[in-house]
C-alpha cells in the first residue's frame, strides 16, 4: 500500500515539476513580480500587518482575522507533519524517478525565497491568504449589505472572482519559486476557506482568559504529541530541515523562521496574548467607546509600527529552547500591544487633548 501511494505521489510530483519548469521558463523576466507577491502574502504578515491594521479599524473584523490566522497556522503545521509533503526544490534531487527512467534531473531554479524548511503540504501562504481574505471580503460585503439573499448586485460576484484570482496568483508565485507543488497550494486554499467559514461567528462568542490559555495549551500539546508520535514510529519530524539545508543552493537562502517549531511558537504565543488582551480592562472599555477615524488610524500606525519593528529584534540563540521561548513571548506581547496597549495609549492622548481644549 505504501509503495502504491509513493508511486502515485511520484507521478503527481513528476508532472508538477514539468509545470514548474514551464512556468519558470515562461515568466523568468517577471520573477520580481512573483517575489513581491510571495513576500506580500507571507503568513507572517497576517500576524504583523493584517491583524493590527484591521483590529484598529474594526475590532470585530480584526478579532476574526486573528482567530483565523492562528487556527489556520495550527492546522497547517499539524497537516504538514502528518502529510509529509515534499518540496520541489529538494524532491528532484531525492527521488529515484529520474534514475529509473534515465531522464536527467530537471533544471529548476532556486531563489532567495525558495528554501523554506517545513514540509510542503499544504501551502501556508495559500491557506492563510484564503482564510484572511475571506474574512476581509465577507466583512466588506456585510458592511454594505451586499450579502442579502435578495440582492441582485454584481459586487459580491466581482469580489469573489477577485478572491479566486488573488489565491491563484499567490499559488502561482509559490509554484514559480519551487517552494510548492500546485496540488499543495490547492489544498491550502480549500482549507483556509474552510477555517474562515467555521470561525465566521467567533466574534459573537465570549471567550475568557482561562479558555484562551487552555486553547494555547491544547494547540501546543497537540503539536508536541504529533512530534512525539512521529518520533515513536521512527519518523523524524524535522526531516524537512535537513533536506532544506542539504539541497538549498546557498546557505543564506535557508529560512529557519519557517521551521515547524518557530511557527508553533508564533501561533501559540499570539493566542496566549489574545487571551489577556481581549479580556483586559483597556480593551473592554475602548471597544465600547466611540473611537474617531483619526484615533483608529493612530492605533493602526502604532500597532503596525511596533509589529514591523519586531522583525528587527534579534532573538538570542544561546540554545534552541531559549530561542523558541523568546519567540513565544515576543508574539504574545505583540498581540497584547495591538489589542490593549495601543488603544489605551491613543485614548489617553486624545482624552488629554480634549481636557486641554476644554480648559
Amino acid at each position: 500500500m505504501a509503495n502504491v501511494l509513493t508511486g502515485t505521489m511520484d507521478v503527481v510530483y513528476e508532472n508538477s515539476v514539468s509545470a514548474i519548469e514551464g512556468l519558470q521558463a515562461r515568466f523568468l523576466q517577471q520573477s520580481d513580480v512573483f517575489f513581491l507577491i510571495s513576500n506580500l502574502f507571507d503568513p507572517r504578515y497576517a500576524f504583523l500587518v493584517y491583524s493590527p491594521l484591521f483590529l484598529s479599524l474594526d475590532w470585530r473584523v480584526g478579532k476574526k482575522i486573528m482567530w483565523v490566522t492562528v487556527i489556520a497556522e495550527w492546522v497547517n503545521q499539524m497537516l504538514k507533519w502528518a502529510l509529509h509533503g515534499e518540496r520541489p526544490y529538494w524532491w528532484i534531487h531525492e527521488t529515484q524517478v529520474y534514475n529509473r527512467t534515465g531522464i536527467s534531473t530537471p533544471d529548476i531554479q532556486q531563489f532567495s525565497l525558495t528554501c523554506e524548511t517545513g514540509p510542503g503540504s499544504p501551502s501556508g501562504h495559500s491557506m492563510v491568504t484564503a482564510g484572511v481574505w475571506y474574512v476581509i471580503l465577507d466583512a466588506f460585503l456585510e458592511k454594505f449589505n451586499f450579502n442579502r439573499k435578495d440582492s441582485n448586485s454584481l459586487v459580491p460576484k466581482i469580489c469573489w472572482l477577485a478572491y479566486i484570482v488573488l489565491l491563484t496568483t499567490v499559488s502561482a508565485s509559490r509554484v514559480f519559486i519551487a517552494a510548492h507543488f500546485p496540488h499543495q497550494c490547492f489544498i491550502g486554499m480549500a482549507l483556509g476557506w474552510l477555517v474562515a467559514k467555521k470561525l465566521n461567528n467567533i466574534t459573537q462568542q465570549q471567550v475568557g482568559t482561562f479558555l484562551y490559555c487552555a486553547i494555547t495549551a491544547g494547540m501546543l500539546a497537540s503539536a508536541l504529541s504529533m512530534y512525539a508520535f512521529l518520533t515513536a514510529i521512527g519518523v523524524d519530524p524535522m526531516w524537512s530541515v535537513g533536506r532544506a539545508i542539504k539541497w538549498c543552493a546557498k546557505p543564506e537562502y535557508v529560512h529557519l523562521d519557517t521551521s515547524p517549531f518557530f511557527s508553533m511558537m508564533r501561533y501559540c504565543g499570539f493566542m496566549f496574548g489574545m487571551g489577556f488582551g481581549f479580556n483586559s480592562k483597556s480593551f473592554k472599555e475602548n471597544s465600547k467607546s466611540k473611537f474617531t477615524l483619526a484615533m483608529r488610524i493612530a492605533c493602526a500606525i502604532i500597532s503596525v509600527g511596533v509589529c514591523k519593528l519586531s522583525e528587527k529584534v534579534s532573538l538570542l540563540r544561546i540554545n534552541m529552547f531559549l530561542f523558541y521561548v523568546q519567540a513565544f513571548l515576543l508574539n504574545a506581547l505583540l498581540s497584547y500591544i495591538m489589542i490593549a496597549a495601543a488603544p489605551y495609549i491613543v485614548s489617553k492622548i486624545w482624552n488629554t487633548k480634549a481636557k486641554q481644549k476644554a480648559q
